[in-house]
This record gives structure tokens, sequence and C-alpha cells, in this order.
């Protein structure tokens, strides 16, 4: 009897455990997001298209 209640105990302080990391994974995957969120990557100009402006193509 007093093995089972220790292997539940050990069953249920582990899944605790579990969850605790797993809340701090996501916190630190959320704080990562936020701090990362306005950082974009450097956009190359991009050479206008002749044909875009409404003029025609030489005939």
């Amino acid at each position: 009897m007093l093995k089972r209640l220790a292997l539940i105990g050990g069953a249920v302080a582990g899944i605790v455990m579990l969850r605790k990391k797993a809340k701090q994974q996501q916190a630190e995957q959320d704080l990562w997001t936020q701090a990362t969120d306005d950082v974009h990557a450097p956009v190359s100009p991009v050479a206008p298209d002749p044909s875009a402006n409404g003029a025609s193509a030489p005939a």
C-alpha cells in the first residue's frame, strides 16, 4: 500500500514538474516573439516595371 502511494505521489510530482517546465518554455517563447516581433529582414528595392506606368511598349 505504501509503495502504491509513493508511486502515485511520484507520478503526480512528475506531471507537475512537466507542466511547470512547459509553462516556462511557453513564457520564454512568448517573450522571444514579443522581443523580435518588430524585426524584419531587410527588403531589397525592386526596380519599377516600365510597363506598369501605363506607357505602351514601342511598336
